[in-house]
């Protein structure tokens, strides 16, 4: 069996600071690969272990922090990585990024499984892996939280509004891993040690036959909610006051 995880460089969400007027700095904020991309790894490396599977992790860029979390991704346990070269990844649209890791599939696979984070830590997107089911055919099971994989089948659970739904298919198949799905592993020094020794294939973007598409960055702010700061006297009366804060609650549809 052959796998594919799919892995991106994103900026680490919980050290993003902000200048007053609400611009995010982001020269000063660390890169790292994101939570539920670390989580699909995972998925992959015990599906390894369980069904002997080949493992192949994918990157798109070119900056030292691409090749860095391709070595992250080594010391997990992963056979094999490749990057996809290119300028500027952060530009190109989803329906892209879904093109290349299909024609990556077409070229160095086909794989068995896809695995990719259910959705991006920084831009919160979540159309990475059905873009890329619709493209290559295969199945699609969407927002795993729980990952199996019985007698050629892969059966996952996956939590959504209306409840929790458990879906079971055979490979050809792109999952998409929640970060909810696992505790990624740590590990240990010689693991790390060992992936720097690792070699990382590059292919460029132009070899894959993929018409880009680049997003145009327009505005870029924190989202602030506005406070009403309403305080309410409850000295006198309590049980009026209580009212009155559940009318309010109720009238901003909060319950």
């Amino acid at each position: 069996m052959k796998a594919l995880v799919a892995i991106k460089l994103t900026y680490d969400v919980n050290q993003i600071k902000f200048e007053r007027d609400g611009t995010p700095i982001l020269d000063s904020c660390p890169k790292v690969m994101g939570e539920a991309d670390k989580c699909a790894v995972e998925e992959a490396v015990r599906l390894k272990k369980k069904a002997g599977a080949e493992i192949m992790a994918v990157t798109i860029g070119s900056s030292k922090e691409h090749y860095r979390i391709l070595r992250d991704a080594y010391a997990m346990g992963v056979d094999k990585s490749v990057i996809v070269r290119t300028e500027n990844p952060e530009r190109l649209d989803s329906l892209t990024i879904a093109k290349i890791i299909a024609s990556l599939n077409n070229k160095l696979g086909p794989f068995d499984v896809i695995f990719v984070g259910s959705g991006a830590s920084d831009t919160h997107s979540s159309v990475i892996g059905p873009m890329l089911a619709s493209i290559l055919g295969y199945k699609l099971l969407a927002n795993s939280d729980k990952i199996l994989f019985e007698d050629g089948k892969f059966i996952v659970i996956s939590t959504l509004e209306d409840g929790q739904y458990k879906i079971a298919t055979n490979p050809p198949v792109i999952i998409t891993v929640t970060s909810e799905a696992n505790e990624p592993r740590i590990p240990t020094i010689k693991d790390i040690l060992r992936s720097k020794r690792k070699p990382i294939d590059e292919i460029s973007l132009e070899n894959l036959d993929v018409k880009t598409k680049e997003l145009t960055l327009k505005n870029l702010t924190r989202y602030v909610v506005p406070r009403k700061r309403i305080k309410i006297d409850a000295t006198e009366n309590v049980e009026e006051a209580v009212d009155r804060l559940l009318k309010m609650l109720r009238e901003e549809g909060v319950i």
